[in-house]
């Protein structure tokens, strides 16, 4: 997914004193005086009856909030050969457990493989990692720094107000974006772009946050999901899951179709 911004000097999208639809391959944003207040999230047929058929088996999926992600037992995991950060993810889909990873080097990029028997998310996510990362949790989201490196100041960047209505997961991440961007650029006036939505679809909300970072909300959101992760965007780094990318971080849901698991 990708979006882009548009000021006073670009002509991708010229957004009037009332009120712009902005269409996406697979959503529709609605924009009003200078805020995205709404989405319509436009289902294709075929997808909306796989979503009839899937329904049942997904719906009752288990959030993200619950408390000691990283002692949750786990039987048997195993994964690879793949990248340090898809096996993450891939251990994070598997056992209900999301992540914030706020590192893009390219040490998440190496090659790992890992099949462990009764064991916990928190030792097998430090055999993934090794020992020069760290490991918090926040609102049950596992948040990772890397020890040597310091996270970008955007992360501590504190919103006055973010709000959201009840909406698909990739849509309130989207807006999350979009609000940051008009906050840190006011002559910034619209955006434009495409990108997935979750199938089954995720929704949260709704949300009204005061005050609170970057950081926290991203947690706020990822939280309220059935299961996704963010990481700092970087053009190195891929995973097996649908992904909406800013220039600022990647977030991915867990709710991706036909997947495939590297093993």
């Amino acid at each position: 997914m990708g979006f882009s911004e548009c000021g006073p000097n670009r002509t991708q999208w010229q957004i009037p004193h009332s009120k712009r639809q902005l269409f996406g391959t697979r959503f529709k944003l609605v924009y009003i005086a200078g805020r995205v207040y709404e989405f319509l999230v436009q289902i294709p047929a075929k997808a909306l009856f796989g979503l009839l058929i899937f329904v049942t088996a997904q719906a009752c999926g288990a959030q993200c909030n619950r408390p000691s992600p990283l002692s949750r037992h786990i039987s048997h995991f195993r994964i690879g050969p793949t990248s340090v950060l898809n096996a993450l993810l891939w251990l994070g889909h598997d056992n209900g457990v999301c992540f914030g990873i706020e590192y893009s080097g390219s040490d998440l990029n190496n090659n790992i493989q890992i099949d462990d028997n009764e064991t916990t998310v928190g030792e097998v996510a430090r055999k993934i990692l090794g020992s020069t990362y760290q490991m918090s949790v926040s609102e049950g989201v596992v948040l990772i720094q890397k020890r040597a490196a310091k996270p970008p100041s955007w992360l501590n960047h504190r919103l006055t107000e973010f709000k959201t209505p009840k909406a698909e997961l990739m849509n309130a991440n989207a807006l999350l974006w979009m609000t940051l961007e008009m906050n840190l650029d006011k002559s910034k006036q619209g955006f434009g772009g495409s990108g997935p939505v979750t199938e089954p679809p995720d929704e949260i909300g709704p949300l009204t946050e005061r005050n609170k970072t970057v950081q926290q909300l991203l947690v706020s959101i990822t939280a309220s999901s059935r299961g996704a992760s963010w990481f700092l965007s970087s053009g190195l780094l891929q995973t097996s899951f649908d992904a909406s990318i800013n220039r600022f971080w990647t977030f991915a849901t867990y709710s991706t179709r036909n997947l495939y698991r590297p093993e």
